[in-house]
């Protein structure tokens, strides 16, 4: 953890353009060094885009390990600048107004996003904006859990546990406040359902729906996208459709995935694709990885 931390104090105090080239480089040894996580990567590829021929999928493979290594190293200033001064990386922001409009009609306001981009300065400007609770997940290191609760949480957000259930998201909801959630990784066959996600089936969570459907909440995707040459960010508000929650499990985590989808279209190197979604699958499918 201390070298995390003064790897992340270091590139704090890099230049923009520097930290995006020496993230690329981070990110390259990383693919060099790291056999499995290179071989779901390019598994996921397959998967996703079918249509690329291998060579256009090694390039990808390539560009997003790059943007792995500047993802990590963008938390430096994140996490460890003035909050004012971070969040002046967040140079675009686009649908916020439709938010601040559902949010008062009295429901609270659902927000949802994906491991793409800079999710982490997503977080931050949500925090600041309204008063949230965000859902995540601990890791098995009390210290890097510590790190991420003080980076997330100096904005305001207010932070809760998987293991805690839904019940304090319920709370804000009632409260007509904001919250956000993580969906888009592979959940226990027991806890989920199967829902198409690039084609292939995932077993995708049924939170998004049943809290929408508990609340008649509104509901949004919010996508966080690096911009070229350490420009910063664009931060993007994506209303779900208005039949949003049908009330049928499948219905509603595959029109989660149909949005989730198509913000990752929009800049493919830059989704969080080591994670193994497909791991679990329904019978008839084969193990991908």
């Amino acid at each position: 953890m201390w070298v995390i931390v003064g790897m992340l104090r270091g590139a704090a105090l890099l230049p923009a353009t520097w930290r995006e080239q020496w993230g690329a480089v981070l990110g390259d040894a990383a693919r060099w060094l790291l056999s499995r996580p290179r071989r779901v990567v390019a598994a996921n590829l397959a998967i996703a885009f079918p249509d690329l021929s291998d060579a256009q999928r090694q390039a990808l493979l390539c560009q997003h390990f790059r943007a792995l290594g500047q993802a990590a190293l963008e938390l430096g200033p994140l996490w460890f600048w003035p909050l004012p001064r971070a969040s002046g990386l967040i140079r675009e922001v686009i649908g916020v107004e439709a938010v601040d409009a559902a949010l008062a009609q009295g429901r609270g306001v659902i927000l949802f996003t994906a491991h793409l981009g800079a999710w982490e300065a997503a977080v931050q400007y949500i925090g600041q904006r309204w008063p949230v609770t965000v859902l995540y997940m601990e890791t098995r290191n009390p210290a890097l859990n510590q790190l991420m609760a003080t980076g997330r949480g100096r904005s305001g957000a207010d932070l809760t546990a998987k293991e805690e259930g839904i019940r304090p998201l319920l709370q804000a909801l009632q409260r007509q406040q904001v919250v956000g959630i993580l969906p888009d990784q592979n959940v226990d066959p027991r806890e989920g359902d199967y829902a198409p996600f690039f084609g292939r089936p995932a077993c995708t969570t049924p939170l998004l729906g049943r809290l929408a459907q508990r609340r008649q909440s509104p509901v949004f995707g919010l996508f966080a996208y690096r911009l070229p040459r350490g420009q910063g960010f664009r931060l993007e508000f994506v209303p779900m459709p208005e039949n949003f929650p049908a009330g049928e499990a499948v219905a509603d985590a595959t029109a989660m995935n149909t949005v989730l989808e198509s913000a990752i279209r929009k800049a493919p190197e830059q989704y969080w694709w080591v994670h193994r979604r497909f791991k679990d699958q329904p019978e008839g499918w084969d193990y991908p990885y």
